[in-house]
């Protein structure tokens, strides 16, 4: 009876991983497919379990990914499963997972307007849309660091314990989530913000909430009421000092 569970719980293992693979390739074809990437850029991991990362390989377009192409790593970033090498990336998804427990899903791309403003030297730390302020705060702009290195873990490091989105300055964007679809419905809602603020610019600039509206919004979500409370007081000085700059023109 023992044995039979064993091999039951395994299967049940097996398919739940199968599953998982299969949901990576997913949402690597909705990268490829909304030019979030090109070519072979990008990469997706999610945790499989508290030691055990599923990652893409490097080289492989993430629009034509297959289950068998994935790997499975361990926190230490060797293969345990799988063959090819692992995404140039791999340090920086596994200081995701090292320093946010609650994490279950990393995605980094290089979406097209949103990693304009971090070639640009810009950060979307404005608070312009209700939805963005109530689902991700700020979204910092992470140093430049040379990618698939430890200077840019270095430079990401003291931001991923605050922030489920970040630019990456002349590189692209990570965003992360308590799974795969959170994760990278956060990459599409910083695309969608960074054409947004475009178009606000190019009709004059975007008109910030204020304070007490940002308050009203950070209180509503559960999120930031109890885990952020330095976001919401950054939010709410953007908003003062926008203010301020129009009391003085």
């Amino acid at each position: 009876m023992t044995k039979r569970l064993i091999v039951i719980s395994r299967a049940v293992q097996v398919e739940s991983e199968y599953e998982l693979k299969r949901l990576i390739c997913k949402v690597g074809r909705s990268m490829y497919a909304r030019e979030f990437v090109v070519a072979c850029e990008g990469n997706l991991s999610a945790r499989l379990s508290a030691d055990r990362i599923v990652l893409t390989p490097a080289g492989v377009c993430k629009g034509h990914l297959r289950p068998e192409d994935l790997l499975t790593v361990n926190l230490s970033g060797a293969v345990v499963e799988g063959r090819g090498r692992p995404s140039s990336e791999m340090l920086m998804h596994l200081l995701y997972y090292r320093l946010r427990p609650d994490v279950q899903a990393v995605c980094h791309a290089h979406p097209p307007s949103a990693t304009g403003f971090a070639a640009a030297g810009r950060s979307l730390e404005q608070p312009v849309l209700p939805e963005v302020v109530m689902g991700l705060g700020k979204i910092p702009l992470a140093p430049y660091g040379m990618p698939g290195t430890w200077e840019l873990c270095a430079s990401l490091e003291p931001l991923i314990p605050n922030y489920d989105a970040i630019l990456l300055e002349n590189h692209g964007v990570v965003t992360c989530g308590q799974d795969l679809a959170t994760a990278y419905q956060r990459m599409e809602t910083v695309e969608q913000f960074a054409r947004i603020l475009l178009n606000a610019e190019q009709l004059g600039g975007p008109r910030l909430l204020s304070r007490t509206q940002v308050e009203k919004l950070t209180a509503a979500s559960p999120r930031y009421r109890a885990s952020r409370p330095k976001i919401t007081e950054e939010l709410a000085l953007s908003s003062e000092s926008q203010e301020a700059e129009t009391v003085s023109k």
